[in-house]
This record gives C-alpha cells, structure tokens and sequence, in this order.
C-alpha cells in the first residue's frame, strides 16, 4: 500500500513539473510570436472536438498589430492529424479580424515579380475544411482602412495534388458579392478558376493557369493561360465601388460605371522560368484576344470615358507583339487628367473617335508595298475624329505586318484638322486650318513620312508682341521625312511655299509676302533656299543655314531694283525717308544675318548703286554711283562708304560732281553720338570746288566744326545762278568757311573769302541805280564806276547765323577806265541775304518738278509763319 501511495506522489510530482514546463514553453511560445493576448472562455471537449465559446488574440510588432476575436470556435476530431494544422475541420460561428499596420506600406515597384506557386504554397498547411458564419475583417486599403463582411467556406478535396473550393458571400452598400473559386496546384503546376455573382446574377468568370514547361528551345519557362468572361456585365457600378474602396485613394472619384457591358479575354503565353515580373511579361511569346462591347461610357482609369465595341487578336513572339485582327468602333470622353495634360495644347478636345476595320487591299496597292511587308501584312482602314478645342479627322489605310519583323505602312491617308484659337508662349493663332495628305512606313529601325499633293497648312492671323499676319498659306506637298525609330537622327527635305497676305512687323509696312524654296534638314543642320516676293515688287534670293554649333546664318541677295519701273523699298520699309523719292537709276543690295549660340545678332548689308536719281526734300539729284558697307554687331552700328559719286544735286544752286569716301561708327543705342570720319569730301560748285579735308569728328561733342575750303569758284556762274538785273562780271573765287554745328543750328563765323589775282571785271548797268544817281552825286560816281570796274581785290568776310541769314562784309578795290583816267577806286559793301530763301526763290523762277514746286511753296508759307510779328497780348 505504502508502494501505491508513493508511485501516485511521484506521477503527481512529475506531472506537475510536466505542467509547469508546458506552462513555460507556451509562454515562451507567445513571446516568440509576438502574441501580447491570448485569452479563451467556455473550453468544452467532446467526441465531436474541442469547443470554445470565445477566442480573443491579439499579436505585436513593429509593423503590424494584428488583433482575432472568435465566437463558437469548434475544433473537429474526425481526420486529427499530429501534422499542422492537427484538426483538419475548424468551424466558427464569428470571426472578427482588425488588422493595424504602425508604418506605411512600401509601394511595390514595377518590376516586382510575383511567384504564384510559392504564394500559394502556404494553402498546403489550411485544414481539409474551414467555415465562419460571419466575417468581418477590417484591413489596410488605398482609403486607409476597409472591412469586408459576409461568410467564408473553404473545402480542401485533396492533398497531393492541393485542390481546394472557395464560397464567399461579401456584402456591400446592400449588394451581396458571392465568389466561388476553385484551386488545383502541384509542385510544377497551377490552376485557377474564380467566379463572381451579385445578387445571384453571374457577373465575371476567370481562369488562370501556370505550368512549368521546356520550351522549343530546349530552355526552361512557364506557360500562362487564361481566359475572362463577363458576357452580362451588368452590375458593373457594385464592383466598381467595392474594387474603388481597395484599389483607389480616397481623393479619386470614378464616374459612375454603366449599366450594362460585356467583356473577354484570352491569352497563352510563354515566360521565361521563373517568378512572374514586368521584364518577364516584356519577353513573351503567345497570343492573346480580347474583346469589349460598351453600350454605355466606361470608366478606363489614367484614360477617361470609354464606349463602343473592340475586338483584338495579338501575337508575340520574344516580346515584339504583332496584330492579327482588329476591330474597333470606339469613343472617348472626358480624358483623364494625366492623358489630357501629356497631350498637345491643340489636342486636349472633348471627345475622340476611332474606328479601325478590317479592309480589302486596294488594287494595285499590293505594288505599292514596300518589299518588307508583300504577302504578310494585314490591311486596315483607320478613322479617326476628334472635337473640342480643335476638329480633326484623320482617315487612313493601314497595312501591318502579321509576321516578324514588325513593320507599318500607311497610304492614301488624309488629315484635317482646324482650330479656332491656339496659344504657345507669346504666339497666338487664330483660324487654323491643316489639310494633309501622306504615305509612310516605318518599321523597328526607321520611320518615313512623305507630303503628298494638296498638303497645305493655312492661318487666319498669327500675331506675337513684336510681329504679326494675316492670310499665311504654307503649301508642303513633296516634303519627305525620315527618321531612326528614336529620333536621335532623322532629316525633312523638299520644296516649300509660303505666302501671307499681310506681314505687320514696326520695320516693315503692311503688304504679301511670299516664298518659294527648298527645305532641307537634319537633326545636326537646317537648311532653306528659296526666293522671296513681297507686293510691291521686292525680289531676293535666301538662303538660310542653322546648326547648333555655329547658330544661325542667313544671306539675302535682292534682285536689281530698277527705280523707273516704281520703288518697292518705299512700299516696304516704315522708315523710309518721307521726303526722298527715287525715280531712276539701279540698286543691287545683299544682307546676311549671324545669330551664334549666347551671341549678338550680327547683320550686315552692302548696297551698291548706279545712277540714282530723284527728289530729297527740295533738292533734285541724279547720278548717284556708291557702295556702302552696313554692319550692326556688338552693340554697335558701322557704316562705311566706300566710292560715292554724285552727278549733280541742285537744292536751288547747282553742284556736282561730288565725291565722298567716309566711315561711322556708333552704339545702337546713341545713333546720332557715334564717330565720323571722312577720307575725301569734295564738290564741284560754280565751276570751282568745295572741299571738307579727311578728318574725324566725335558726335558726341556739342560743337563741331567743319572747315571748308572754296576754290576757282567762277563769279560768272554765280552771276548766272543768281542773277540780278545788268550785273555780270568773271573772277576766281578762293575761300575758307569755318562751318559749326550746335544745338542752335548750322552757323559760320569769321569765314573768308578772296578773288585770286589778277583780280576781273564787273558790269553792273542797271536803271534803278541810274536814277538815284541823278539826284546824288555820290551814288552818280559809284554807278558810273561799277559800269565797268576792273577789279584787282575783292574780298569778303563771311557770317552766317541758324536762321539762314548770310552777312557779307565786302571790299572792292580797282578802277573804270573811262572814269578819271582809271584812278584807283575801294568800295566797303555789306551784304544781307537769307539763303533758304533765296534759294527757294531760284527753285520757283526754274523749271523743276511739281514736287519740289509743291514743297518749295510749303516752305516759304511755313517760314513767313514763322517770322510774322505776334499780336500784342
């Protein structure tokens, strides 16, 4: 009995030390798993199984709190297995799932690769049946937190191979969502079948299917199939917001989806070994077809509004994807944001419409193919239009390659587009209207565009801060372009018209312009050469050269302007002067303009002309022979005259020849203060000359002088140029007239000038002074001498002031040999005369044109405007 009593202790002892281990075991256990709770009540057992009346867990870590509260948990006997999961029948009554992640989730990238049999693989370990009465489990979303509630059955029909059945009936916004699915998976293999009903309606079916395989290659790969199905979609709105809570942040609203659609696909592809990535997917080779029959508009997340039908046949094969059948009668609305703002300002409309059909080959089209695609293409008729912001139509003939390598060409096609309004940076542009008609191929190494008859580009009006026009016409037909599939090189060459009814720019006066030329271009260099027109006749030949090396180069080379035949100059430059009409006489002109990488604009011109004629305010000239050099570079503006020879100018005296050879140079922000200098400034005058030595002014001083010089100037010309009643003599003139230039005007003091030895003759019979010599001794004897003076000084000081009032002081001295034996005699003469007037008054007493009649006239009464006496205030 003692023996009894003692055995009884020790398995009493052993089992409470065999208690306090499991204690500390399960302990150990929960800390191992993070499990802060772990609580139980109503523990029952029975020959069913283990019962428990309530089951709450909750599990800490880091990332994650996971909390699970169970009602009516049954762990069932029948088939215990001493493997995970032990009890093979788990039924719950309630279970409510709340899982909380503490850190963000990381987005995965979009080369993540998923492994659908190693994802699955944990399914191995579920129980051969699991059932939950009620589901509610709340869980991370793109709105942050989502609950699903509804029930769950899950039936594992085999181990080896796994093949399970999935029921769950979801219940959303009072829509019950049931999914039935179906698993099969061995160690190399996988099959997927997914059902979706709402409201008992069948809505979506899907397989999916993976198996390892040995391609034809001999190499490792995987084998994806599948096919979708939802040929009534119409509950589409109850999926559309239960996938929303999941899929899309709280911020992006869907359109409501519509009503009724229905969809299908099917693919078959091989993928490299391995887990499923984008880079995999970019690798395959199979087909796949899909098609879509959308009554209503559909909401296509990142594109827009979706409607009509589309039917799609692909193959690939290493990636390259070629099509085998289309066929499409789609439209958009209501772009997506992100589309619409990739898009081109022109192109952001309301709505597009594209239709492609299968098409019968053109006669005689299959000649036209390109070598490439004869015998394996596939012939489609493209439709494309588009309102809004601007109309486009876009119609096309399509042949596509079926077979590798890819290649496309497109023939008889046709574009047209306007537009009311158009705005890039500062350019504005209104009455757009683009009408073009192509071909082209292109395939993986290149692509070729070529402009076909009748292809012209129009605008209304184009306006910008500093330039504008109206009526521009660009004819393109001939331009062909080609380029590498990635536009690192690509050239554009062929002829080009361009026309605008009217240029406005502050430089140029309103009138047609015009080209006609060449276009040819590349990625390194663009090239133009043409001629161009303008209304009033101007006429030059361009050419025009950019790179990104040297910049921009043009060079302009007029045609001979012959100025009987009118004056386009006039016609085309604002700043021509007002007052100076050319109407004879030849000018050939050249410009080029340099406009280098961060540079200046570099301009010049050289001008050479032959016998000009015509009127500068009230000065006829002819005659007029130069060649001038202009360059505006650096800030700065020079000028160089080269050989300048005028005939004659006759502002109311006549001079000429003159010879002129200079430079100027000055900041094209101070025009008028740059720098003159002469190297030969000379005029025939009264059969003498006037001449200004070489010399260098600055402009910038407030007085300049300029020091004339007179020589052999006839007495007997200035008689006939100015002649006065019975006066006439002969003589050489010699001078110096120190001209100055100020503010106030044009100004001579203490100018000079002297008759050259001998001396000579004046006669000066006139009745007037006769007269006064009757009753004047005095004035008898002077009007007696001057009848015949033989003089041998006449001498003269000059002034001159800014109003045009020229003073002489003149002395003569000499002799009348009929009077006293020839005794010497002096006369002291002061003489007053306003030159502009005098000189007005010669133009009025000659013949001269109606023009410079007409502005003589205006001078005169604006002048006697000018020197009236004012009223007394």
């Amino acid at each position: 009995m003692r023996r009894l009593w003692l055995r009884l202790a020790g398995l009493l002892v052993l089992l409470c030390v065999l208690a306090g281990i499991a204690m500390v075991s399960w302990q150990q256990f929960l800390q191992r798993q993070h499990i802060s709770r772990f609580d139980w009540q109503g523990l029952s057992v029975s020959l069913d199984g283990i019962h428990l009346r309530q089951l709450q867990v909750e599990q800490q870590s880091d990332a994650a709190t996971l909390s699970v509260q169970s009602q009516g948990l049954t762990l069932g006997w029948r088939d215990f297995s001493t493997l995970t999961p032990f009890w093979q029948h788990i039924e719950l009554e309630r279970l409510s799932l709340d899982w909380q992640e503490h850190n963000s989730r990381t987005t995965p990238t979009d080369s993540a690769a998923i492994d659908l049999l190693e994802m699955l693989g944990p399914l191995a370990l579920m129980p051969q049946s699991l059932s939950i009465g009620q589901l509610s489990a709340t869980l991370p979303c793109a709105q942050g937190r989502c609950t699903l509630q509804g029930d769950l059955q899950l039936d594992k029909t085999s181990q080896q191979p796994l093949a399970m059945t999935l029921q769950s009936n979801l219940r959303s916004q009072g829509q019950l969502l049931t999914i039935d699915g179906q698993l099969q998976r061995t160690e190399d293999d996988l099959d997927l079948q997914l059902a979706l009903q709402v409201d008992g309606q069948p809505q979506l079916g899907a397989n999916l299917s993976l198996r390892k395989q040995t391609n034809a290659s001999g190499q490792p790969s995987s084998l994806l199939s599948g096919a979708i199905a939802a040929p009534n979609l119409n509950q589409a709105s109850a999926l559309q917001h239960w996938l929303s809570q999941w899929a899309l942040p709280a911020r992006v609203k869907l359109p409501e989806a519509p009503g009724v659609a229905a969809l299908s696909a099917n693919w078959e592809l091989d993928l490299p070994a391995g887990p499923i990535s984008i880079e995999h997917l970019q690798q395959a080779s199979g087909t796949l077809t899909a098609s879509a029959n959308l009554p209503e508009p559909w909401p296509v997340p990142g594109i827009g509004q979706v409607q009509g039908e589309l039917s799609l046949a692909l193959n690939a094969q290493s990636g390259q994807w070629l099509v085998k059948q289309i066929k499409a009668d789609l439209k958009l609305q209501q772009l997506a944001e992100a589309l619409r703002n990739r898009l081109p300002a022109p192109l952001q409309n309301d709505q597009f419409s594209l239709s492609i059909q299968p098409a019968e080959p053109a006669s005689g089209t299959e000649d036209a193919l390109e070598t490439q695609l004869r015998g394996r293409n596939l012939p489609l008729a493209l439709n494309l239009n588009s309102s809004g912001a601007s109309s486009v139509q876009l119609q096309a003939n399509l042949a596509l390659a079926n077979t590798l390598p890819w290649a496309v060409q497109v023939y008889d096609a046709s574009l047209d587009a306007s537009s009311k309004n158009l705005q890039l940076d500062d350019w504005k542009a209104q009455g757009l209207n683009a009408m073009l008609a192509f071909k082209g191929y292109a395939d993986a190494q290149q692509l070729r565009l070529n402009l076909d008859k009748g292809s012209r580009l129009q605008l209304a009006q184009l306006t910008h801060p500093e330039f504008g026009a109206t009526g521009l016409d660009a004819t393109l037909a001939g331009i062909n372009l080609s380029a590498a599939t990635s536009f690192d090189s690509w050239q554009a060459s062929g002829p080009l018209v361009l026309s605008a009814k009217a240029l406005q720019q502050h430089a140029l006066k309103a009138q047609s312009w015009g080209f006609k030329g060449k276009l040819q271009a590349d990625s390194q260099t663009q090239a133009l050469d043409g001629s161009l027109t303008t209304g009033s006749g101007l006429q030059a030949q361009l050419a025009g050269q950019n790179t990104a090396s040297k910049g921009l180069q043009l060079e302009a080379k007029f045609n001979e302007i012959f100025f009987r035949a009118g004056n386009p100059l006039k016609s085309t430059l604002s700043d021509w002067p007002a007052l100076l009409d050319l109407n004879n006489g030849r000018l050939n002109a050249n410009a080029k303009l340099h406009l280098a990488p961060g540079s200046n604009p570099d301009l010049s011109f050289d001008l050479a002309s032959q016998g000009l004629s015509g009127i500068y305010d009230r000065t006829l000239f002819n005659g007029l022979t130069a060649k001038v050099q202009v360059r505006l570079a650096n800030q700065g503006l020079e000028a160089e005259v080269k050989d300048l020879n005028l005939t004659e100018a006759n502002p109311g005296i006549a001079l000429g020849p003159i010879e002129l050879r200079g430079r100027y140079s000055a900041p094209l922000g101070a025009l008028d203060k740059g720098q003159l200098r002469l190297q030969q400034a000379n005029a025939q005058v009264l059969g003498g000359q006037v001449t200004l030595p070489a010399n260098q002014w600055d402009l910038k001083q407030p007085d300049l002088l300029f020091a004339l010089n007179l020589k052999s100037l006839k007495l007997e010309d200035l008689f006939a140029a100015y002649p006065a009643e019975g006066l006439s003599g002969n003589g050489l003139i010699d001078g110096s007239i120190p001209l100055r230039l100020n503010p106030a005007g044009l100004s001579v003091e203490q100018g000079q000038i002297s008759a050259r030895q001998p001396g000579g003759r004046l006669q000066f019979d006139n009745d007037k002074i006769k007269a006064l010599g009757a009753s004047n001794p005095a004035m008898q004897l002077v009007a007696q001498s001057l009848e015949d003076f033989h003089y041998t000084t006449l001498s003269s000081g000059v002034s001159y002031d800014p109003q045009g009032q020229l003073l002489l002081a003149l002395r003569l001295e000499g002799r009348n040999p009929a009077i006293e034996k020839g005794r010497p005699i002096n006369f002291n003469i002061n003489l007053e005369e306003n030159i502009p007037t005098l000189l007005a008054s010669i133009q009025l007493s000659d013949k001269v044109s109606d023009i410079v009649q007409q502005r003589v006239q205006q001078f005169i009464l604006k002048r006697n405007k000018s020197v009236a006496p004012k009223d007394n205030q």
